[in-house]
């Protein structure tokens, strides 16, 4: 099965989504909230065996470096020449700019393009759309949270519980089911109720394509409220 999450371009691009999300200044976004995100979706990306550009791990050890600074108590103030939390911020700000102004560009581009003739072109559309402007990121970083606490719950736990014959489609089947018998379910239940790893991967991976195929569907009322999964099209 060829599941592929949202591309984006580089580490400061998913910094921006993740801020993005609190519909705030940047400057007044919770950083140390939003670096446990980063590190989350990174760390997914390897449990799920899955490449990882060098450059997005540069950034999770600047920011986990950034991290342990905000967490650590200031006994004494000082003034420091280097501040790398402002650094990341003007940086992700800087990259915010720059981005706007590329994407008023491509408009004008297409606005313009109107005007010339064009060879027919075939469309091909994503057949996943989320409403909200949600794309499977949202469910991606909904499932990293909850990873990263089953991580935690399964090496504090004095029992192994593995098994690596979990298939997606018999997993599409058991969520379909779920989400029929209520007419919608939490999808943070729906992983919770995982006992291990592989069994949590395989949620995921059978959630993703059952919306694929649009015999579920997902809606989220705002930004970090529940994500829903429901058997209509709300």
């Amino acid at each position: 099965m060829d599941i592929k999450l949202k591309d984006f371009q580089g580490p400061l691009d998913l910094l921006l989504h993740l801020v993005s999300k609190y519909e705030m200044d940047i400057y007044d976004v919770p950083l140390v909230e939003v670096i446990e995100q980063y590190l989350a979706y990174i760390a997914t990306l390897q449990a799920m065996k899955l490449e990882i550009a060098g450059e997005y791990m540069v950034m999770a050890s600047q920011l986990m470096l950034i991290k342990s600074r905000k967490l650590l108590p200031k006994v004494v103030e000082t003034i420091e020449e280097d501040d790398p939390e402002m650094d990341l911020l003007s940086q992700i700000e800087e990259y915010r700019t720059y981005k706007l102004l590329g994407q008023e560009l491509a408009l004008q581009h297409d606005k313009r393009a109107q005007y010339f003739s064009k060879p027919k072109l075939e469309l091909v559309y994503d057949d996943v759309k989320l409403n909200h402007d949600k794309t499977s990121i949202d469910i991606f970083l909904a499932f990293s949270k909850v990873m990263a606490q089953k991580q935690e719950d399964i090496k504090n736990s004095h029992t192994t519980i593995e098994r690596d014959d979990f298939r997606i489609e018999d997993m599409m089947t058991s969520v379909e089911q779920a989400v029929a018998k209520k007419g919608q379910t939490n999808l943070s239940q729906l992983f919770k109720r995982a006992a291990s790893v592989n069994e949590l991967i395989t949620i995921f991976l059978a959630t993703l394509e059952l919306i694929k195929v649009h015999r579920v569907y997902v809606y989220q009322a705002d930004n970090f409220s529940d994500i829903i999964l429901t058997k209509e099209n709300v």
